[in-house]
């Protein structure tokens, strides 16, 4: 865990794209292949590869706590740290400095998966906090810094994920178009460098029910950016407003993802359409709020999110009715 804070304090250090890259390459290099694939997974800024729906269930709050009391802090303190850093690792790692944190243990990067491994497991406050706590206190004031950085979701390093995928090219000495289809169809970062550790990056096959990265459009300032030849035709389609989707559809069942590759489940009705399909299929596409002929507002659509009691809430299929397209 040492090399791996030291590798993100020096590539939050930078501005340089080519420097960031260096540094992520030369930290996997120096680690077995279990601790680089985690390491790789955690620059990524996540606890779990990117296709995994587990979370940790801890919140912003819960980690104020748990850092306040080893920093033997008030809540006077830990506001004003707070307000200065705008950061809740930040602030763990001032207020445990100054409170005399000592160096810690070097934990592993092994330890850090299985206490995050032991949070998804766990489903009360207490039960968290003690997992929070026992991790927090064999570690070094820059150490806890990054475990929460990892558990909010953000490193704030300037580091993203296809920079992680281009340093894994450059340790391997593998083509980088090869590391990235591979990232694309497995949507996980840890199984893409076993591939590339074990030059396989090209048996890497597109699976079922394990959702693929998106293709997503780029932005380009001027009609002088698009290239013509003679004889191009130029295409474009309507933008609808809905919920970019995938389809996963076998004879074992069917599932609806996400852009962020989670499970949408809001649409019970629409495995009605994709069961009359035969063989297996991946089709990617949007869910659209729909009535006769024409897309109804975002907004509408908005209604069906995040309901808790799908089958129940029969009455907004009919009043709020969806389709794929």
């Amino acid at each position: 865990m040492r090399r791996f804070v030291e590798t993100c304090d020096a590539v939050g250090a930078t501005s340089k794209k080519t420097q960031k890259v260096a540094l992520v390459s030369d930290l996997l290099k120096t680690l077995s292949l279990k601790e680089a694939t985690l390491a790789a997974v955690f620059l990524t800024g996540r606890a779990f590869p990117s296709r995994e729906e587990r979370v940790l269930g801890v919140g912003g709050s819960q980690l104020a706590r748990v850092v306040a009391d080893l920093a033997k802090a008030d809540a006077v303190d830990l506001g004003k740290t707070y307000r200065e850093h705008g950061d809740l690792g930040d602030m763990a790692e001032h207020l445990l400095r100054n409170a005399g944190n000592p160096p810690g243990a070097n934990v592993s990067l092994q330890q850090v998966e299985e206490a995050f491994e032991r949070l998804t497991e766990t489903r009360t406050t207490a039960q968290k906090t003690a997992i929070l706590r026992n991790l927090f206190e064999q570690m070094s004031a820059g150490e806890v810094k990054y475990a929460i950085k990892i558990i909010t979701g953000d490193l704030r390093i300037g580091l993203k994920e296809s920079l992680v995928e281009e340093a894994l090219a450059r340790a391997f000495e593998r083509p980088l178009e090869d590391v990235r289809r591979a990232n694309m169809l497995t949507g996980d970062i840890a199984e893409t460098l076993r591939s590339a550790a074990a030059n396989e990056l090209g048996s890497v096959r597109m699976r079922l029910f394990h959702p693929i990265g998106f293709m997503l459009a780029s932005p380009i300032e001027t009609a002088d950016e698009i290239s013509f030849t003679e004889g191009n035709v130029l295409i474009a389609e309507e933008k609808y407003d809905g919920i970019r989707a995938q389809v996963h559809k076998s004879a074992d069942g069917i599932k609806f993802f996400s852009r962020t590759l989670d499970e949408i489940v809001e649409f019970p009705e629409l495995n009605t359409v994709f069961e009359r399909l035969p063989g297996d299929l991946i089709l990617d596409g949007e869910i659209l709020a729909w009535h006769g002929t024409q897309p109804l507002p975002f907004t509408e659509l908005q209604k069906r999110l995040g309901r808790k009691q799908v089958q129940m809430d029969l009455w907004l299929q009919h009043e709020i009715p969806v389709r794929f397209a």
